[in-house]
């Protein structure tokens, strides 16, 4: 009982983080379905497109381009051709209004490097507005998840604006117009739930570092790590930790979105070699760290040679390694499916969701809510997943340390404690009787006529009779009391307490009448011989070995007793009160 509650105490904050993560999902799609109803209220913002290879054109000789019907008509399922120093211009239509508007456009599109608004100033020249991660959040003219530029749409305004957007390697591109107002609803919403995200990750970790330490696994610290990075990842990628984590330091807003999944695969190789490794399989173990270290490598190649030289290097090398780790999870499922089978589960909704992302990144599937925000959705339903198969495994793992403790305590044969068991309650017993005379008796028993039936009805039936005896000597035992055996094999019952001679008596002759009945543990007509030599208080001051030894004496003796006596006590000591308790006659015979 008190297992299963303790099991259920700890699955219960499981399920609230799957509650969570399920709330965030439902946010995402909520934010989602809200901003695709914005564009139609103020109308398709229409586009064409020119590239210019050097980087360098002004304003000025983007619109001289256009004019002379260099562009092209955009289509935001196309990748376009970054890299380099290529900028690519839009020139954009916005919807005619009826009246001043408030928008604001934005390119939804976290970890793009530069993006600039341009719009004519009314004075002849240009006002331009800068944003991407070549600018310190901080600086952007509205500080939000992906760049975001304000603008006043007034009736009439014919002059088109123009986009200016570089970028490390190639990407489509897409964007959005919305009326100020839904644009600030629409941020309180993605705000909202990327908080419960962070909130639900905080919950993790502070959930495996009590797991670590309740079941004292170091499984879940390597994941609460996994979570951290994979928590860092989601930030990383939807602009949140450019806002608010590191608003001020463009270049790593630039390369915390490639770095840290990199390392999150990385690690995420060392979580999963942790959690198999109790297998004892080398080889895979040995290529899990190989991966780890991989992924090191492909961290550092990325820091040393930049983004543009080494954006596709993360999704080629992510594709194998997700590829052996799912592996290894099948394979370690089919030994443990209990365990294996959730976190496999869960690994696979990351892994899902990053797969789709990164299709997305080579051009093999079009831009949606599904390819944009994948690996967080994976991330969020793969987190509680994961949890509940660690539950099972320190669940797992506590069961088998008790048995283990309880083996290394118990006698493997009769069930009752073993020799350490006895010695370590036989010395607590001789040391409180010497402060309390009257507390305690030892009972030693002995199977008189095992080895005649060894002889007559063979070794099981002997270790039967061993049980049957064990069973006797614990009917007489109570809560607090110890049955043990005793490394000759002869069996002991330590009892606590305020214990009167006639209790000490009746328990030994219970014991013996015990061993005449009938049993079918035993072959037909067999019943056991018990002989029972006990140590009444006052207990003699002597330490537990020197007194077990004077109990199998007294056992001896009682086999040379031409009466067939079956139980006697030791003689009380000399410094024992002359009158025994309840009146008792002063004998050790009985």
């Amino acid at each position: 009982m008190t297992s299963t509650f303790h099991g259920w105490a700890l699955l219960r904050p499981m399920l609230r983080v799957l509650l969570l993560a399920c709330a965030a999902v439902a946010g995402m799609a909520a934010a989602q379905t809200e901003r695709s109803l914005v564009p139609a209220v103020l109308g398709p913002v229409t586009a064409d497109y020119w590239t210019d290879a050097s980087g360098t054109a002004a304003p000025e000789a983007a619109q001289t381009a256009f004019e002379d019907h260099h562009s092209r008509p955009a289509d935001p399922s196309q990748i376009m051709p970054f890299g380099g120093d290529t900028a690519v211009w839009y020139r954009l239509q916005f919807p005619t209004v009826s009246k001043p508007v408030q928008a604001v456009f934005t390119v939804p599109i976290a970890g793009i490097d530069k993006v600039e608004l341009f719009r004519p100033d009314g004075a002849g020249g240009w006002g331009s507005q800068r944003s991407g991660d070549a600018v310190d959040v901080d600086e952007w003219p509205v500080r939000y998840l992906y760049p975001a530029f304000g603008l006043t749409l007034r009736p009439g305004q014919a002059q088109p604006t123009y986009l200016r957007i570089q970028n490390s390697h190639p990407i489509r591109i897409v964007w959005e117009l919305q009326d100020a107002g839904s644009f600030i609803e629409t941020a309180k919403v993605w705000h909202l739930t990327l908080g419960v995200y962070v909130g639900f990750m905080l919950l993790v970790l502070v959930l495996s570092g009590a797991n670590a330490v309740s079941w004292r696994d170091p499984a879940h610290l390597y994941y609460a790590v996994h979570v951290v990075l994979v928590g860092l990842s989601v930030l990383s990628l939807t602009g949140l930790a450019g806002e608010y984590l590191w608003p001020g330091n463009a270049q790593w807003n630039n390369t915390a979105s490639i770095l840290i999944p990199s390392v999150s695969v990385g690690w995420a190789a060392l979580f999963v070699r942790e959690l198999v490794a109790e297998r004892g399989r080398r080889v895979v173990s040995g290529l899990l760290i190989a991966l780890a270290a991989y992924s090191l490598v492909m961290a550092v190649g990325f820091v040393v040679f930049g983004r543009q030289a080494f954006y596709r290097a993360p999704s080629v090398y992510a594709v194998p390694v997700m590829a052996v780790i799912l592996g290894v999870l099948a394979q370690y499922s089919r030994a443990r499916p209990k365990v294996g089978l959730w976190v496999l589960g869960g690994m696979s909704v990351l892994v899902g969701g990053s797969m789709i992302s990164l299709m997305h990144n080579v051009g093999w599937l079009p831009f949606s809510f599904a390819t944009h925000y994948g690996v967080q959705i994976g991330a969020a339903f793969e987190i509680p997943l994961v949890l509940i198969g660690l539950y099972f495994r320190s669940r797992e793992r506590r069961d088998n340390r008790v048995r283990l403790e309880a083996l290394s305590r118990t006698d493997p044969l009769t069930g009752v404690g073993n020799h350490r068991v006895l010695m370590d309650r036989l010395q607590l017993l001789l040391g409180r009787s010497r402060r309390d005379s009257m507390l305690g008796a030892v009972l030693r028993v002995r199977v008189a006529n095992l080895d005649s039936i060894r002889k007559l009805h063979g070794r099981e039936a002997a270790e039967a009779a061993l049980v049957r005896a064990a069973q006797c000597v614990a009917r007489e035992g109570a809560e607090g009391d110890t049955v043990a055996r005793e490394e000759g094999g002869d069996l002991v019952l330590v009892l606590e307490g305020y214990v009167t001679h006639r209790h000490a008596a009746n328990a030994a002759r219970n014991i013996v009448a015990h061993g005449l009945q009938f049993s079918d543990r035993l072959p037909p007509g067999v019943s056991l011989k018990l002989r029972v030599g006990g140590a009444r208080a006052p207990l003699p001051h002597v330490d537990g070995p020197a007194l077990l030894d004077m109990l199998r004496r007294v056992i001896s003796e009682l086999g040379r007793d031409p009466g067939r006596r079956a139980l006697r006590f030791l003689d009380p000591p000399v410094h024992a009160p002359a009158l025994p308790p309840s009146g008792e006659p002063a004998t050790s015979d009985s």
